[in-house]
């Protein structure tokens, strides 16, 4: 089992095509519920329970609760494994296994107040400031309602955001915090979606003033910065990758885990559907024809690409930031032109497809319309602005000062 693996800096990678072929068991299975998934508006209790079984939530977790410290671009190949099955859930399994990874961002303390107990807890995060806080003693109180909480139902733990009070010592700003599944109430009606509804990605709510202590607190300036409490634990590695250059990752290996699996289904599908037509004649099968074959052929470039440039790209410099050395400029915009190419492709690649498959593709029964659907809204993602991206990329390429998130 991958949960059996002793972690250092060359064990993830080792222990990678195991782990992987764990999520290829699962497809299956995954793909067979996918339709119930979207219809619950969440990954089940019992799915949840194979993943954890499998070691598919420890990619993130640092490895001092067992968990394996994969890189960027490692638990970007679980994402794309797992939505081969069932995007919404290779989605929610990214996301936790990336909230497991940001939570090496908080000081030890908080870490071990998340997994000392229970090395198996599962954390969903919200980014926008919209709670409130108020200075309180040893802490802070906290309150308010926190959209998009992907996974929320399968969650231990929570972060959510709140501007910093005018009393807080230090530099003003919004503050993340740190809360447990038994002070927050989730809005089961919040989440209507026309894709990824499977994701779960509802409102968070506070009933009362949640007490947070000071250590469960750290200041999305330093976030931004790099400046976070966890630099200062001793071995705690994840906590060097900037949550502004590789947070976006784990996303993109989910939509193309959807294109992947909507081109699965195109190939298998247009091999027995008839071509109809109003001209009388012999027919012919999709697959038989030049322009369905163009569209398969494209649609697997444009996969093969994004994860090529990908997996190209991130590891030399993530073996870069892990002996300790900092990233440049240009090589963290680099990372970011290389999400927005990989979710363009994937929803691309989807659109191709979609449009080629005839209007029974369009059918409740037809997997590719929710692909086509999933894809779409996955990759409308505040982090996968393609073009306000690219736009930074343009910056840097005329030497001008990039801006925006990297």
């Amino acid at each position: 089992m991958a949960t059996a693996y002793k972690t250092n800096d060359t064990t993830p990678m080792m222990a990678m095509d195991d782990i992987l072929a764990q999520a290829r068991s699962l497809r299956p299975m995954l793909a067979e519920r996918a339709a119930q998934t979207e219809t619950e508006g969440r990954v089940s209790q019992e799915v949840t329970q194979l993943l954890k079984q499998a070691g598919l939530y420890r990619l993130g977790q640092p490895a001092r609760f067992g968990g394996l410290e994969c890189t960027p671009s490692q638990q970007f190949q679980l994402g794309f494994e797992l939505a081969r099955g069932c995007g919404s859930t290779g989605w929610c399994s990214m996301l936790a296994n990336g909230n497991s990874w940001m939570a090496s961002f908080w000081p030890l303390e908080a870490q071990n107040d998340v997994w000392l107990e229970n090395p198996d807890n599962i954390l969903s995060c919200t980014f926008f400031p919209t709670g409130k806080s108020q200075a309180a003693d040893g802490g802070y109180l906290v309150e308010g309602s926190w959209p998009f909480a992907s996974n929320c139902d399968n969650a231990d733990w929570f972060f959510v955001s709140a501007p910093l009070p005018e009393t807080d010592e230090g530099e003003r700003g919004a503050g993340w915090f740190l809360v447990p599944r038994k002070d927050i109430d989730i809005d089961h009606d919040s989440w209507r979606v026309a894709g990824m509804q499977g994701s779960g990605s509802k409102t968070l709510r506070s009933t009362a003033p949640i007490f947070v202590p000071s250590h469960r607190m750290i200041r999305l300036n330093d976030v931004a910065r790099g400046t976070i409490p966890g630099r200062d634990v001793p071995g705690n590695v994840n906590a060097a990758f900037s949550f502004a250059t590789f947070g976006s990752i784990m996303l993109v290996g989910p939509l193309l885990g959807i294109a992947q699996a909507a081109h699965d289904w195109y190939c298998e599908a247009m091999r027995t559907k008839v071509k109809g037509g109003l001209k009388p004649g012999a027919a012919l099968t999709v697959a038989q024809t030049p322009q369905a074959q163009a569209r398969a052929g494209e649609a697997q470039a444009k996969i093969d690409a994004a994860i090529a440039l990908i997996l190209h790209d991130l590891p030399p410099l993530e073996a870069k930031i892990r002996s300790g050395q900092t990233l440049t400029q240009a090589e963290r915009v680099k990372v970011r032109r290389d999400v927005a190419f990989a979710a363009r492709q994937a929803s691309d690649a989807v659109n191709l497809l979609f449009e080629g498959a005839g209007a029974s593709s369009a059918s409740l029964d037809a997997p590719i319309q929710r692909h086509w659907r999933d894809v779409n809204v996955g990759t409308r993602h505040t982090s996968m602005d393609v073009q306000a991206i690219y736009a930074m990329v343009g910056q840097q390429s005329f030497g001008l000062e990039p801006v925006g998130v990297y």
